[in-house]
């Protein structure tokens, strides 16, 4: 059985206010913006995630292999969760793959997986991680995450949900892909 390191972000919100964002043309972005209170705060808790994989493709950086699984991908009120794997396939000893910023949008001092994003192919928009009345993202943040072969870690991302009519959207992971039409439950 493989190790499993798990880093997840839960957000508990009040209330929501979207905005778009970029000059994508062919694709408008849009971010959500969180609000919180005293009373409403932001955690981070480590879970198991759950075992079903709803979609899955190998990715690739500084020699390693890994697979990422997307185990949840869920529609809740205004919002939808997204919760992947990933896990190293092929390794090259040492400490392991560093995961560092490969799911960042941008190289950060202090990483986490807000390049992830989605698409919703049917209203043509980009979907953005959500961020917090701190202007950081509602995501797991990565620190100093080394992985070995047959290792993996879970991480999370919140976005603002698409219409209802909405029943799949594509989603992309840095150093991965895309992985079409995946169906938000």
């Amino acid at each position: 059985m493989r190790t499993m390191k798990i880093v997840t972000m839960a957000a508990l919100v009040l209330a929501v206010a979207g905005c778009q964002f970029g000059q994508d043309e062919e694709l408008p972005q849009e971010r959500v913006q969180l609000t919180s209170t005293a009373s409403d705060a932001s955690t981070a808790r480590a879970t198991a995630p759950p075992d079903k994989v709803v979609a899955g493709r190998e990715g690739a950086i500084d020699n390693h292999r890994f697979r990422v699984e997307i185990v949840q991908f869920i529609r809740r009120d205004r919002f939808v969760n997204l919760t992947f794997t990933a896990t190293v396939t092929k390794g090259d000893g040492g400490l392991g793959w560093q995961v560092n910023n490969a799911f960042s949008a941008v190289p950060q001092q202090h990483p986490t997986v807000d390049g992830v994003f989605l698409i919703d192919t049917k209203n043509a928009k980009k979907h953005l991680v959500a961020l917090d009345s701190d202007n950081t993202c509602v995501c797991s943040r990565i620190g100093s995450l080394f992985l070995k072969e047959g290792e993996s870690a879970a991480f999370s991302a919140t976005f603002a949900a698409p219409p209802d009519d909405v029943t799949s959207m594509d989603v992309h992971i840095p150093n991965a892909g895309t992985l079409a039409d995946v169906p938000l439950g």
